[in-house]
């Protein structure tokens, strides 16, 4: 899947983000995820369950059919947007609901950013 049919889906199945995804440039990939990230984050903050799971669902459906830019994105984008984002204390329940691929990948950057965040603790600085 090319990272325009990646987008033109999401729009498709998202079309309120229309707008602020086709204002990004369109090789700006990690730009146009993090609006994504945005508007999930703003669903669980409003903790809309069925439309949180739109989301992951949409997500779990593309994730074997993505780039290696897209899936890099979906990393430091979307994953990251959740862990650190507005909504990170409260990220535990809705982990549980992620699909099977989409948590695997999210508890692998959780894992990341942890073992980051320790080595420059164990380094003093």
């Amino acid at each position: 899947m090319s990272d325009e049919d990646f987008f033109e889906d999401l729009i498709k199945s998202f079309p309120i983000l229309k707008t602020d995804i086709e204002e990004e440039d369109r090789y700006m990939i990690y730009m146009r995820m993090e609006v994504f990230a945005g508007y999930t984050n703003k669903l669980i903050e409003e903790n809309k369950i069925p439309e949180i799971t739109k989301c992951f669902d949409f997500l779990e459906s593309k994730i074997d059919l993505m780039s290696d830019t897209l899936k890099n994105a979906l990393n430091v984008s979307y994953c990251e947007a959740l862990l650190l984002g507005k909504n990170a204390n409260i990220m535990a329940p809705i982990v549980r609901i992620m699909p099977t691929k989409l948590s695997i990948i999210y508890a692998e950057y959780e894992q990341y950013y942890e073992d980051i965040c320790k080595r420059h603790l164990d380094s003093g600085q």
